[in-house]
C-alpha cells in the first residue's frame, strides 16, 4: 500500500469516505469488508480514514466488495 501524497489529500478522504459510506450501506464491518478484499482489517481502517492512498488493485478489489464502481468511489 502506498504512502499518503498530500497532493491528493481531498481524493484520499473523498475515496475512504465512500467506502465507509457503501461498506455501512451494505451492512458490512470492516473485518467483513476485509476478509471479502483479502487484505488486513487495519488496511481498511487506515483507507476509510484517509490516511494511505491504496492501489489501483486494492481499489478495484473494494468496489468489486461493495459492489460498486470504481467512479462511485470518488465521487
Amino acid at each position: 500500500m502506498a504512502t499518503k501524497n498530500p497532493r491528493n489529500d481531498k481524493l484520499i478522504k473523498t475515496f475512504g469516505q465512500n467506502v465507509r459510506k457503501y461498506r455501512i450501506t451494505k451492512n458490512l464491518t470492516m473485518i467483513q469488508l476485509a476478509g471479502l478484499c483479502d487484505v488486513e482489517y487495519g488496511a481498511i481502517s487506515t483507507i476509510e480514514r484517509g490516511i494511505v492512498n491504496c492501489s489501483i488493485s486494492t481499489a478495484h478489489t473494494i468496489a468489486k466488495a461493495l459492489e460498486v464502481t470504481l467512479d462511485q468511489l470518488f465521487e
